[in-house]
């Protein structure tokens, strides 16, 4: 029923003359590009760190989730599963690991889903608009022919689910500050386990004719170490930040915005350049050291940064 729904939407997509195929490339890249990303930066930088510091934590999650559901079940990609799906322009080239459930779906679920939720009570109109972002990006994976309606909805839910679990985490330090050093000595041994777990666990091995495998797991690995380079690097962050760093009633709105505009540059190379760079070379690590490098410059490099601006202009 999965591959029928998929083969209905390409037969549109041809039907229309894949009209609206763009917009759903355009808005499924969106989901997962640095100014979705950079717009959680934004908030916790600018208007609300606490809040951004809970998305950011969100994402980590959903992601982490993601790649431990992806490696767990190994799902193929429905074009695998059944020759007749064609997925549109580029979408089977830039999809990478396993079908189950759908990174986009994490993504847009933690950004756009988690904006939403932290603005709709200064504007509802604005938070209709991220949900429906929600849905759209939802909806694109299917109609690109990359997803089936079963990943999308598990990415959702299971990401929804982090978030709410990351955000009840982050209540229970607060009673309690000595509860952060649980936090983080919970998180690194997490992610030990789970790099323990891709490495040794077996995986689906479907040999062509010619030899060659179907789906290379190593291959598959590559995008769960983001996961792993991002909550690793998180909980160690969070735990230093919290304790270091009061950049928000330190330094004026208007100073953290010049800053969070200036610290956007080089945070826009690094994920858009130099990591990919790393990925080329090794993927495992290129992936680990991506999210890895852009937390501890989010959450402990900038908000120096911002620390040592605000001392500056008090001594001035």
């Amino acid at each position: 029923m999965d591959i029928e729904y998929l083969l209905v939407l390409q037969n549109f997509r041809e039907a229309t003359g894949n009209v609206l195929s763009p917009l759903m490339n355009w808005v499924s890249k969106f989901s997962v590009s640095f100014w979705a990303f950079a717009m959680i930066l934004v908030i916790y930088w600018v208007l609300d760190r606490k809040a951004g510091r809970n998305l950011i934590a969100g994402l980590g999650a959903g992601l982490f989730a993601n790649g431990f559901l992806k490696l767990t079940f190994c799902v193929y990609r429905p074009w695998i599963r059944d020759i007749r799906v064609e997925p549109f322009g580029d979408s089977k080239v830039a999809a990478t690991g396993y079908s189950f459930p759908s990174g986009h779906s994490t993504w847009a679920t933690a950004v756009f889903g988690g904006i939403g939720m932290w603005v709709r009570k200064i504007s509802k109109l604005l938070a209709v608009v991220f949900f429906a972002l929600v849905a759209l990006t939802l909806f694109s994976r299917n109609y690109l022919g990359v997803h089936t309606p079963q990943d999308v909805v598990v990415g959702f839910l299971t990401t929804s689910l982090m978030m709410y679990l990351m955000a009840r985490l982050e209540k229970w330090s607060e009673e309690d500050p000595s509860r952060d050093r649980i936090i983080l000595a919970a998180g690194l041994v997490l992610c030990v386990a789970a790099v323990v777990y891709y490495m040794v666990k077996p995986y689906p091995l479907t040999v062509l004719e010619d030899g060659s495998l179907l789906v290379d797991p190593k291959k598959m690995i590559a995008d769960s170490f983001e996961g792993i380079g991002y909550i690793s690097s998180y909980v160690i962050c969070r735990y230093i930040e919290k304790r270091k760093f009061a950049f928000d009633t330190q330094c004026s709105r208007k100073q953290r915005l010049i800053i969070a505009i200036l610290a956007l540059i080089p945070a826009y190379f690094w994920m858009t350049g130099l990591a990919p760079a790393i990925m080329a070379v090794n993927r495992n690590v290129g992936k680990f050291v991506q999210f890895f490098v852009i937390v501890i410059y989010s959450m402990i490099i900038v908000p120096w940064v911002m620390s040592l601006t605000a001392r500056h202009t008090k001594d001035n």
